[in-house]
Formats: structure tokens, C-alpha cells, sequence
């Protein structure tokens, strides 16, 4: 009986420690400084610990809608997203409704823009449920894949949007906790509206990361766009600030971020 309470007291205190090994922190807010001194701020607003909206802007140009994106998320009564609206421009709105497959995953979005049909996105996922590609049907729409290295995080991304040329993005990643962590719903806007210096997907953060353009019918580094990183993080592994340091520029500093949570 007592090697069964002793197994039993192993048992909880292993359960709690894995318990507190992960606490979660939502992001809220981050404000990103560029050498040119623009400031940009990045609110995120929870309701039921589920994201309302995202505010990004310029501190410098609050009211110039090609510096800002207002994306506000629409669930139905149990909690599933639908739909997203782009509001950054008030004269352009473009709506995103969400189309799910039999798994619950979202297959494809529907754009349309003040109304009136745009685009259809498609989206793939590999057996793991992770996201590998989203294209839209037309053909100046949303082109992108993504492959996944052995710790599960997105290292290399094909890109070749809105009719632009093809670029290829090689990451490697820290182990530090993803500040995107517990907030999905990011992951979805990625995927059509790219946070362009961030991932949210993987469990760990950018560390490195080396730019890749088309030169003829190959693909070729461009040296002076690679870039390292530095992170701080807080008591629960979570990132407070990460500068972007352009490596072969005498390591010119491209920006520097901070990050606000609520955690639990």
C-alpha cells in the first residue's frame, strides 16, 4: 500500500510539474522600432481570451490607411470563427468568410471587397494538421508554401503574392516559447496578410533567416538581406523584446521589438 500512495504522489507531482513547465501567455500588444525612427504598435484585443481585433500602425501616421491594418474577427455562438473583415481602409473592406472542411479545418476563404466577390484562398495541410500552402484562383492573389523542419516550426517559406516575384525565406529557429503561442487566430490571418518579420507558427521563434530571390530559373541568396536575431524573454520563457540585425551590414540594426502578455 505504500509503494502504491508513494507511485501515486510521483504520479501528481510529475503531472503538475509538466503543468508548470508550459504556462501560457497571450500576446496583447508589441511596438516595433525602426532605424528611421517609425514606430509601429501592434494591438491585439481579447475577448474570452479569443481575439477581437488587430490594430496596426504607424505611432507617426495614425490616420494614413496604407500604413495600417484593422482586422476585426466574427464567431458564431459556440465560439468558431467565420469570418474576418479588413477595415484598414474604410473605402476598400475586404470580407473573408471561412469555409471548413470535414476535418474542421478551414479549406478555403471567400474575399469579397465592399460587397462584391474578389477571390476564393485555398488552403492545404499536411498530416499533421499544419498548414503547406495557400493560393488564391486568381492569378494576382495569395501564392505561398511553407515546409516544416523536424521541430515542427515553419523554416522555409515560398512566396510569390499579389503577381510579385518569387522569394524564398530560410529560418532557423531558437528554443524559446513562440510569442504567438495560445492565439490561433493569428495563424489564420498569416496566412492571406503575412506579418512580414514574424512567424506564428511552430512553438519557438526566429533566430535566423536568410532571403532567397529568383535569378533565372534558380533560386540565390542575397547576402546583404540576411539577418540574426536577439531575444530577451520573461520569467515563463516568453519573448520581451527581439531585435533584427541585418548580419553582413556591420551588423546594422533593422528593428527592435517589444511585447506585452496577459498571462496565466
Amino acid at each position: 500500500m505504500k509503494n502504491i500512495l508513494s507511485l501515486f504522489l510521483i504520479l501528481i507531482i510529475a503531472s503538475c510539474q509538466k503543468t508548470a513547465e508550459k504556462p501560457l501567455c497571450v500576446l496583447t500588444k508589441f511596438v516595433t522600432e525602426y532605424p528611421a525612427n517609425v514606430i509601429h504598435h501592434d494591438l491585439i484585443t481579447l475577448k474570452d481570451n479569443r481575439v477581437a481585433m488587430v490594430y496596426s500602425y504607424d505611432f507617426k501616421n495614425t490616420k494614413d490607411t496604407s500604413g495600417r491594418s484593422k482586422i476585426v474577427y466574427e464567431y458564431n455562438p459556440l465560439g468558431k470563427i467565420i469570418a474576418f473583415r479588413d477595415e484598414s481602409n474604410l473605402n476598400k473592406i475586404s470580407r473573408f468568410d471561412l469555409v471548413y472542411n470535414e476535418s474542421g479545418m478551414v479549406s478555403k476563404t471567400i474575399q469579397t471587397i465592399n460587397g462584391v466577390f474578389n477571390d476564393e484562398i485555398m488552403f492545404e495541410y499536411d498530416e499533421k494538421k499544419r498548414p503547406v500552402s495557400a493560393l488564391g484562383v486568381r492569378l494576382l492573389g495569395v501564392n505561398r508554401n511553407i515546409q516544416y523542419d523536424a521541430n515542427g516550426n515553419p523554416f522555409r517559406i515560398y512566396r510569390a503574392d499579389f503577381g510579385s516575384s518569387p522569394i524564398l525565406y530560410e529560418h532557423t529557429f531558437d528554443n524559446k516559447r513562440n510569442f504567438f503561442a495560445g492565439i490561433p487566430e493569428i495563424q489564420l490571418y498569416w496566412l492571406i496578410r503575412p506579418l512580414f518579420s514574424f512567424l506564428p507558427f511552430g512553438d519557438n521563434n526566429i533566430q535566423a533567416t536568410k532571403y532567397f530571390n529568383l535569378q533565372g530559373s534558380d533560386f540565390k541568396e542575397v547576402p546583404e538581406l540576411r539577418t540574426v536575431r536577439e531575444t530577451a524573454v520573461n520569467e515563463q520563457g516568453f519573448p520581451v523584446s527581439m531585435k533584427i540585425i541585418l548580419e553582413n551590414q556591420s551588423k546594422m540594426l533593422s528593428s527592435e521589438s517589444k511585447f506585452e502578455y496577459k498571462c496565466q
